[in-house]
């Protein structure tokens, strides 16, 4: 399983009833496609005795049936690119890839938060806003198969160039934001710090996490009313950190108890799988969906 990021490579080897054997990361590489390939391959080399197949997580709009990657969030190198003919250069096996994002909500729907849920979301906050739409017990990808890209959701009564819910529900956004006040040189903070100023009572950076997940909260009152769901799961690594769950439920309750014409509460969970949450999704969608093999076409 791969587990292709902006920043990382995941990879694993994980067994028909989600057991993972083995998992290991490497940077991306980021200068061509053909150093891209090269990666993919000697990751492929090492495992090539043991797998039957190769399931694919990564951003961007992916036709799932073709394997075809029309954008790739990050990884501009592979924009118009067949991710299946791209791995079959290297081996014959069968290859699935599915947006990262929706992955995710595979994961939790197969076996995870969502696992009892007909209607649910998944929310995964990291470089941006990605997840997906659990409608019918089954994932919900849309005319386009963008359903889910919540990045490109717009802010409410704005219309800067980046205000979109990928940029202000980002967590790299919420961690310049408390370097700023706290007026520290960018890249100074990591995730971890923040948090531990946190848990330490500093005041500043307590509001920078409130007013973070004020904003979250009125991105899922407005998808409440859209999809309706029974639940939403939080994922991304912030997700390992109990106290932005339990803000964000803080969050949704000041705003349920400051309108009264609210009808519902969105109720929050967390992710169950995490970061591990898009290889477990690749191997899901591994198994509902036909794979190509060289030289057949998908029917």
């Amino acid at each position: 399983m791969y587990d292709i990021g902006g920043s990382y490579i995941k990879y694993g080897l994980i067994s028909g009833n989600r057991d993972i054997l083995y998992k290991n990361k490497v940077k991306t590489p980021l200068k061509s496609k053909a150093l891209f390939v090269e990666v993919m391959k000697e990751i492929f080399e090492s495992f090539k005795d043991s797998v039957e197949g190769i399931a694919i997580s990564m951003p961007g709009k992916i036709d799932v049936f073709d394997g075809y990657a029309h954008t790739a969030g990050f990884l501009t190198f592979l924009e118009d690119t067949n991710i299946v003919d791209l791995f079959h250069s290297f081996t014959q096996l069968p290859i699935s890839v599915e947006n990262d994002g929706k992955c995710a909500a595979l994961a939790e729907s197969w076996a995870g938060a969502l696992s009892n849920v007909e209607h649910g979301i998944v929310l995964v906050f990291g470089t941006g806003v990605g997840g997906g739409a659990i409608v019918n017990g089954k994932l919900y990808r849309g005319f386009n198969s963008i359903a889910g890209e919540f990045s490109f959701v717009q802010e409410v009564g704005s219309l800067k160039q980046n205000s979109y819910l990928g940029a202000s529900g980002s967590v790299v956004s919420l961690i310049r934001h408390a370097e700023k006040v706290k007026g520290l040189s960018e890249g100074s903070l990591t995730g971890e710090m923040f948090f531990e100023q946190v848990e330490n009572g500093d005041a500043e950076v307590r509001n920078v996490l409130i007013n973070y997940c004020d904003t979250i909260a009125r991105h899922i009152f407005n998808l409440q009313y859209i999809f309706d769901p029974e639940q939403f799961a939080i994922g991304g690594g912030i997700s390992e950190q109990i106290i932005f769950i339990e803000e964000i439920k803080k969050s949704i309750d000041r705003l349920y108890e400051s309108n009264e014409y609210h009808l519902v509460v969105p109720k929050i969970v967390q992710c169950k799988f995490r970061n591990d949450a898009n290889l477990i999704g690749a191997l899901m969608n591994h198994h509902l969906n036909k794979v190509k093999k060289v030289g057949q076409e998908l029917t």
